[in-house]
């Protein structure tokens, strides 16, 4: 797979964004929030992001869940007072408005914080605690697809709980750039492959097997290789939080308006 050839295919897939969103069965969107947020050093999805200063000691010094809290099936939060300005409250109300318009499913995969990303969501979310989630992002995918497999869905989205600058638009361009429901659409950034990605029914066994903290590229790679993989230039997906002065700095540039 050589550059240039990815470079195509992207530009391919953005022209196609017009498109009208190919949606064939059923859809389930996983928004993965399982993380321990060690190199944050504290709970990144809980931080605010109406201001600079992150929350305090209260998220920081909260410990990854040893066990987990609730059975391994989804559950709907009845948690009250939600938090739509924390960072997962902000992913979270995107891709419901993403789920909406496609008529597909949202769940969050939680892990290590399962309790403090609880509260920060409302009461209609549905979470899906991975007890597994120290084995590395690759867990939580397999989490995800075994809800998709009992939603029979036959589309799976996978998004992450840190790639703020991403819009309602850039989701639905993962739908609008595929002409048959049976293509793979990813992000295509800084010459990889990656999230957010849009897989087929037929890749549910491989993503169940997935461990570790690599996740899908080597399995999005193998699909680009083979020609069933569109490749979407979003550069903003390369932005993800994963310290506290990347946070502040996407902080500062919001309120320059940057």
């Amino acid at each position: 797979m050589t550059a240039n050839a990815m470079k195509a295919n992207a530009v391919k897939a953005r022209a196609a964004e017009a498109a009208k969103p190919c949606i064939q069965g059923r859809v389930m969107i996983a928004l993965l929030a399982a993380g321990e947020s060690r190199r944050f050093g504290g709970v990144k999805l809980a931080q605010p992001l109406f201001s600079e200063e992150l929350a305090g000691d209260d998220f920081a010094s909260v410990p990854a869940d040893s066990k987990p809290t609730e059975s391994k099936q989804p559950e709907a939060k009845s948690e009250a007072s939600p938090s739509p300005t924390t960072l997962i409250g902000h992913q979270y109300g995107v891709l419901s408005e993403v789920a909406a318009r496609l008529g597909a499913s949202l769940c969050v995969i939680t892990g290590a914080h399962h309790e403090t990303v609880a509260s920060c969501l409302p009461p209609s979310a549905t979470l899906l605690h991975n007890p597994d989630w120290q084995g590395g992002l690759g867990h939580s995918i397999a989490a995800a697809v075994r809800q998709a497999k009992a939603q029979r869905a036959e589309t799976l989205l996978i998004a992450l709980g840190d790639q703020l600058l991403l819009g309602i638009d850039d989701y639905l361009g993962l739908f609008r750039a595929r002409a048959r429901a049976d293509t793979r659409v990813c992000a295509y950034y800084e010459l990889t492959l990656g999230a957010p990605a849009l897989f087929h029914v037929e890749d549910f066994e491989a993503l169940s097997t997935l461990s570790g903290d690599r996740g899908a590229k080597a399995l999005l790679s193998q699909r680009y290789r083979e020609g069933r993989l569109i490749a979407m230039a979003m550069d903003d997906a390369r932005v993800d939080i994963d310290t506290r002065s990347q946070l502040s700095a996407y902080l500062a540039r919001s309120k320059a308006g940057a």
